[in-house]
């Protein structure tokens, strides 16, 4: 059964179960609109689940399914258990050392999942080496490169989610509906990590050098008050806080880093996100693997999301609403003047196709249809509506 991790409130903004409190909720279902609990124990994930019964469109999807960011909790690249210790193995004995593998110790999954690659001009006759993905579920890949590789995924699962809204729209599907909630989860997501900025922090308390890690929408300092009042109750000295460095919109990099650095953590009672090096040298090493990231440049999609702009696709709808609602009141219009004697319609003369598609906005729409753009698209790049666009596509298919 998949997690749902956001429900709708009654402005219909999606709400994640990282910002409600544990129990009944007044937010409702993205898909079906039926009401929802948070469920926030100390062995699942934190999820919302249906206080009646399961909806359909959530209960028969599977894990695949769920519009969750790449590479952002869960790093087994769909591995099972046993696959990923093989690989592990591998990486111990071959990866960390750039030895080649030999094509008996490669199982399918790796390869169907580009884990694994050939390489030709590795040690004599060629073998198989990682990939930069193939590292990750080994913890081997830097940061820098992390954030590389998830950056097109989060990309290419955008985009796909868009294109199934998209055609479902246009096809008048079933399962617009669930395909449009899709989307906005998922933006919802990004716009999650984009807005949450990375922090790394040395503290030394009672005699004892240690390191945190963590994300925070708010200004640093606010959150090394937190910290530091939350250590001083549990060692009861003051501890020294230093801001080692602050990257902003890396929320994506939080949960990799203490996968990769996951043997170092540092437990403090009930606080978890702290890490102790017994070598000086591992110390520097981790911080030098942080400052290599590269600043985050934000594209204009990215700034639209992290701004809360509504989807391509569901501009385009909402625009063909209100076409629509401005076709019904023209209709209503003409009713009523046709109902006073008055005349109705276009002027005498009809207009011809070759007019038609002679007007701007139709060149425009055209263009639009040579790029291969669907209705909704075509239809928004014009700034006309999706009528429109069907009007001019059935005049150039009678030309042709």
């Amino acid at each position: 059964m998949p997690w749902l991790k956001y429900g709708v409130d009654a402005d219909n903004l999606l709400v994640a179960i990282e910002d409600v409190d544990s129990g009944s909720t007044n937010l409702l279902c993205p898909y079906c609109r039926g009401a929802l609990t948070a469920k926030k124990g100390r062995i699942k994930d934190h999820h919302f689940a249906h206080t009646n019964q399961t909806c359909r469109e959530v209960q028969q999807r599977n894990n695949r399914d769920i519009p969750t960011l790449p590479l952002y909790d869960h790093f087994n690249i769909f591995l099972t258990g046993k696959e990923l210790e093989h690989l592990q193995k591998l990486w111990r004995r071959y990866g960390c050392n750039n030895r080649k593998i030999s094509r008996s110790n490669v199982l399918q999954a790796f390869l169907r999942e580009e884990l694994l690659e050939y390489n030709d001009f590795m040690g004599l006759g060629g073998g198989y080496q990682f990939t930069k993905l193939g590292k990750i579920p080994v913890g081997a890949l830097s940061l820098m490169l992390f954030n590389s590789v998830q950056e097109s995924l989060l990309l290419e699962k955008l985009e796909e989610l868009e294109e199934e809204a998209n055609q479902a729209y246009d096809t008048n599907s079933p399962l617009t509906n669930q395909c449009l909630s899709d989307l906005r989860i998922y933006r919802a997501s990004l716009q999650r990590i984009l807005l949450n900025n990375l922090y790394y922090l040395e503290l030394v308390a009672d005699g004892q050098t240690f390191y945190k890690i963590g994300v925070t929408r708010r200004p640093i300092e606010e959150r090394v008050v937190e910290v530091e009042q939350d250590l001083r109750l549990h060692f009861g000295v003051p501890v020294s806080v230093k801001v080692l460095g602050t990257w902003a919109h890396r929320g994506n990099v939080e949960k990799y880093f203490k996968y990769r650095y996951a043997h170092f953590n540092f437990p403090i009672g009930s606080l978890t996100e702290y890490y102790k090096f017994d070598d000086k040298s591992d110390a520097v090493s981790v911080l030098r693997d942080l400052r290599r990231m590269e600043i985050k440049g934000l594209s204009q999609r990215e700034r639209a999301i992290l701004e809360g702009k509504p989807s391509l696709v569901e501009q385009a709808i909402e625009a063909d609403i209100q076409a629509q609602k401005r076709s019904h009141s023209i209709r209503v219009g003409m009713q009523r003047a046709a109902q006073w004697g008055a005349h109705v319609g276009r002027p005498a003369g009809e207009e011809t196709n070759e007019a038609f598609l002679a007007k701007p906005s139709s060149m425009r729409v055209v263009e639009a249809l040579e790029q291969k753009l669907s209705l909704r698209q075509a239809a928004e790049y014009a700034r006309v509506s999706v009528n429109t666009v069907r009007k001019v596509k059935a005049f150039l298919e009678e030309r042709s």
